[in-house]
C-alpha cells in the first residue's frame, strides 16, 4: 500500500495481510473469522507478556455463509495474491521475495481455512473445502480440525495495523472458548498423531495465554453447549478430548515455560494449566457419558473416544 508505513517484521506483515485480505474479501465478510495467533493476541491484550512472533494470518471461512459469487480465488488473484503452494489449499501470499536459502517466499501471508466439520471434506486427510470448490476453486480454501466452534463463538473487533495505526479493519474474531478449543485440539491431535505436524513451544504458550484470561467454568460451558450441536457436535467433542489430553501430558507445562522463558513465573503456568486440566477432564468425561447415553437410547453402536 502506498502512502503508509511499510511493515518490517513478520508479525507486522501478517497483521497487514489480515487487514488487506479482509478488505479484498469484503463481499464475503460475514463468513470470515480471525483465528490463530493474531486472534490470540487480540483476546489476551491485557496480559503483560511479550507478543510471540507469527508469520501468517489465519482466517476461518464458514462455507454456509459464503455466496457463490464473487469467486474468492478470482478476487485474491486480482488483488495480486497467489498460491504459496499447490500442495495445500488455502495458503496465499503477496509481495514475493527471495529468501536467504534461495527459495521464493512472501511478505504477506494469509491462510484461509474452513472448519473441517463444515467444509464438506469426506475425510480428515482431505485438505480442501469441498463445499466451496465448485464456486471458488479447489485451492482457494483449505480446512482444519478444531475451528468448528469459531464459526459460532465470535464477535466483531477492530484489528489495527502494527506498522501504521491509520490502517484497520473490523472483522469477526473467535472468542476465548473457540480459541482454547482450536489451540488445545491442535496440540492434542499432534501429540497423538505427530505425522500431522510438530507441536511447537509457541503453541503451548498461546494456549496458556488464552487460559490465563478465561474463566474455566464459563468457557467450558460454551464448549459443552456446542458438543451437542447438530452440525459440529462430534468435532467439538473430539476437540475437547484432544485439548484435555494436551494438558494431561506433563511436558505441555514445561514447553509453555520454555515459550515464555523468564517473562512468566513458572508457578503461574502450572497453576493455570492445573485448573484447566481439571475443568477439561471433567467436561470431556461428562460429554462422553452423555454421548454414550444417547447412543444407548437410540440403539446405536457405541464408539468410545480414544485416550
Amino acid at each position: 500500500m502506498t502512502g503508509f508505513v511499510a511493515p518490517r517484521t513478520e508479525i507486522e506483515w501478517s497483521r497487514r495481510a489480515i487487514i488487506e485480505v479482509v478488505g479484498v474479501l469484503a463481499a464475503h465478510a460475514e463468513s470470515l473469522t480471525l483465528v490463530g495467533a493474531h486472534a490470540v493476541l487480540l483476546r489476551t491484550a491485557g496480559l503483560d507478556v511479550p507478543n510471540m512472533p507469527t508469520g501468517a494470518g489465519d482466517l476461518a471461512v464458514t462455507p454456509g455463509l459464503v455466496g457463490d459469487l464473487p469467486s474468492i480465488e478470482a478476487m485474491l488473484a486480482e488483488a495480486g495474491y497467489e498460491h504459496r503452494t499447490t500442495a495445500r489449499p488455502g495458503l496465499w501470499g503477496r509481495s514475493p521475495y527471495g529468501a536467504a536459502d534461495g527459495a521464493r517466499s512472501f511478505r504477506e501471508k494469509i491462510d484461509l481455512l474452513a472448519p473441517h466439520g463444515l467444509s464438506g471434506a469426506a475425510s480428515r486427510t482431505r485438505r480442501g473445502a469441498q463445499a466451496l470448490r465448485a464456486a471458488h476453486g479447489k485451492l482457494a480454501v483449505g480446512n482444519a480440525l478444531g475451528l468448528e466452534l469459531a464459526a459460532f463463538n465470535r464477535s466483531i473487533m477492530t484489528v489495527a495495523d502494527f506498522a501504521d495505526p491509520r490502517l484497520s479493519a473490523d472483522v469477526h474474531v473467535a472468542e476465548l472458548p473457540a480459541l482454547i478449543l482450536a489451540k488445545g485440539s491442535k496440540v492434542g491431535e499432534r501429540l497423538r498423531q505427530p505425522r500431522n505436524g510438530p507441536v511447537r513451544d509457541k503453541d503451548l504458550g498461546d494456549l496458556w495465554r488464552l487460559m490465563a484470561v478465561a474463566d474455566p467454568p464459563e468457557a467450558v460451558g460454551v464448549i459443552e453447549e456446542f458438543a451437542v450441536h447438530p452440525e459440529v457436535g462430534p468435532n467439538v467433542s473430539q476437540g475437547l478430548e484432544w485439548a484435555a489430553a494436551a494438558l494431561r501430558d506433563p511436558v505441555s507445562s514445561e514447553r509453555a515455560k520454555l515459550a515464555f522463558d523468564t517473562f512468566v513465573d513458572p508457578k503461574d503456568i502450572d497453576e493455570v494449566f492445573g485448573a484447566w486440566r481439571e475443568a477439561l477432564n471433567r467436561s470431556a468425561s461428562a460429554v462422553s457419558r452423555r454421548a454414550l447415553d444417547r447412543a444407548r437410547n437410540h440403539g446405536a453402536d457405541v464408539v468410545r473416544p480414544q485416550r
